[in-house]
């Protein structure tokens, strides 16, 4: 590979050098690229990866191209009335993904209200909005469920308490040396 092209690939390695080649102040001391060439594995890798990256943006990018080219050719075949047909097929399309879309926010919107009537936060609906309202009913009720039991083990282990401090059995027999001061008594 040539310098060039090496220099385009590591990017951030430019980023990280200063003024003539001098090294950043962070890290080890080395470049990028530096710690690149140590290594002629990493090196591979680096490069390997890099060219996996271009290569699978260039396949889309040409399957773009090749779509909007079909559908340009597609649409020059067609008749003013085939034409306005397909733009309204492709409108309603696009309708319908924006509805799904809206109506998925609307039934998540609906399901942190849920949520916090129930009295937990909201940020859990986007986890429990399910495909409709009865799948987010039912995922809502299993939810709650599972808090439920799992508060209930939770105040049950507080509860049960840990062992007891050592030097607690010794104290157990002794009067308290306030009580007795206030009492008139001496320690005896």
């Amino acid at each position: 590979m040539d310098e060039e092209t090496r220099d385009q690939t590591t990017g951030q390695a430019t980023d990280r050098q200063t003024g003539e080649g001098e090294q950043s102040s962070a890290g080890s001391g080395m470049t990028f690229d530096q710690w690149l060439d140590s290594d002629p594995a990493l090196r591979s890798e680096f490069d390997r990866r890099n060219t996996k990256a271009v290569q699978t943006a260039r396949t889309r990018w040409e399957q773009e191209q090749a779509d909007s080219q079909d559908e340009a050719k597609k649409l020059e075949r067609m008749t003013a009335a085939q034409r306005e047909k397909y733009q309204l097929e492709k409108d309603r399309q696009t309708l319908e993904q924006e509805r799904a879309a809206f109506q998925r926010q609307q039934l998540e919107v609906q399901t942190g209200a849920q949520l916090q009537g129930m009295g937990y936060d909201a940020a859990f609906a986007a986890y429990l909005t399910g495909k409709d309202a009865e799948t987010t009913s039912a995922n809502l009720t299993a939810f709650d469920g599972l808090m439920r039991a799992y508060r209930a083990s939770a105040v049950n282990g507080q509860m049960r308490g840990g062992v007891p401090p050592r030097d607690a059995e010794k104290h157990d027999d002794a009067p308290d040396p306030f009580l007795m001061g206030f009492l008139g008594k001496q320690k005896g």
